[in-house]
């Protein structure tokens, strides 16, 4: 069997492709309800830039953080680590 091919049938490479399309599906749902509230492009390209900071955190077992995966978190739990990444 081809080694790369392997690579793809791993449980972890499985887990992670699953995460990664659950990230960009979060980032797009933002995106639109951030557009759709007349928020600008600068606007959106911040908070995008702390939802990334945010995965980058979780993933690595950073922070305090809520339970569950961040695309699952109430808004409430978000916001407030939003701001707290910013010192607010």
């Amino acid at each position: 069997m081809d080694p790369h091919q392997k690579l793809v049938t791993f449980t972890a490479d499985e887990n992670f492709r699953k995460g990664a399309c659950h990230g960009a599906a979060w980032f797009l749902r933002t995106t639109r309800v951030l557009m759709s509230e007349g928020r600008g492009a600068d606007e959106i390209v911040n908070y995008l830039e702390d939802l990334a900071g945010i995965i980058t955190e979780w993933r690595s077992g950073a922070g305090e953080l809520p339970d569950g995966n961040p695309w699952d978190w109430s808004y409430k739990d978000l916001a407030s680590v939003i701001k707290a990444r910013k010192g607010e």
